[in-house]
């Protein structure tokens, strides 16, 4: 399904009104292109269902099932499309030598911008989820989801701020305020949806293990002053998380398993695992 972002025709209005015309269409094919790489590529790795919503500064392909890819799928699936326009770019440029003119010079550009644009490490952009894939690579999911957030909204606003001093120097470059106010909202908007990512992860899981077969476990220590969700936090989505409970002293209280996590959160809500602990002991849940 294709979604037109709300600020989109409001966007195309203006880019006619300062002068853009002719190029919106070959801006549009390009962008489409770019999504239609990200989407057989994902189809190669066995993903499938998507929605393509178009943005002001872009298209952003969602499929229904990529969260389910490993941190290597997903960087695969970001880059590819980046690599296309570098790639089509090369080659129009190979062309122009032969048959030179402004259509060919400015697919050259377009296909420049949008692939190394993409590449920026904010969201919705690419790069922003590449960064995360680095990222989750070294530390949880969670951690790593928080960290390319905080690169995001700094780069949002850096962007916004130059906006604002080639304004003082008389530049218009609207492009500029638009693309730095979509990578803040988007930013924001990651933000608030990490707990529910963990949450459908760990409901996927269990379809992943059951198509594979076989997963790999993941063993954590942790305090036992700690609560649920900081639990639910560091679980790691592409493994089953067993957590061993530490005392004061670092001694073993007890060990927990993420479906006892989930269901604790369901049942007793945010509560510390000391509670949890002394609530299974005298009751099953």
């Amino acid at each position: 399904m294709i979604k037109l972002n709300k600020f989109f025709v409001p966007y195309i209005i203006l880019l006619i009104v300062i002068g853009f015309r002719g190029e919106l269409l070959i801006s549009f094919v390009l962008v489409v292109m770019h999504e239609a790489v990200h989407y057989f590529t994902a189809v190669m790795f066995g993903f499938s269902g998507f929605d393509i919503k178009i943005l002001p500064i872009g298209a952003v392909l969602s499929l229904k099932d990529l969260d389910e890819a490993s941190p290597i799928e997903d960087m695969i699936i970001s880059l590819l499309g980046p690599i296309f326009n570098i790639i089509l770019a090369f080659t129009a440029y190979l062309i122009s030598l032969s048959y030179p003119g402004n259509t060919i010079d400015f697919i050259i550009k377009s296909n420049l911008a949008l692939g190394f644009f993409n590449l920026i490490p904010a969201f919705p952009l690419d790069g922003g989820r590449i960064l995360r894939d680095i990222l989750s690579m070294k530390t949880i999911y969670r951690r790593a989801n928080e960290i390319t957030v905080r690169v995001s909204i700094i780069l949002g606003y850096i962007i916004s701020a130059s906006f604002i001093f080639l304004f003082i120097l008389n530049i218009r470059d609207y492009n500029t305020a638009i693309i730095g106010i979509f990578v803040i909202i988007s930013s924001y908007k990651e933000k608030e949806r990490i707990v529910y990512i963990i949450m459908g992860d760990i409901i996927r899981k269990k379809r992943r293990f059951m198509a594979k077969r076989y997963m790999e476990n993941k063993s954590i220590s942790v305090y036992y002053k700690g609560d649920l969700i900081n639990v639910l936090g560091i679980m790691d989505k592409n493994k089953y998380n067993i957590f061993t409970v530490l005392d004061d002293e670092m001694r073993v209280m007890d060990v927990i398993y993420e479906d006892e996590v989930i269901q604790g959160l369901k049942e007793y809500g945010n509560i510390t695992i000391e509670e949890f602990v002394n609530i299974r002991e005298g009751t099953d849940i």
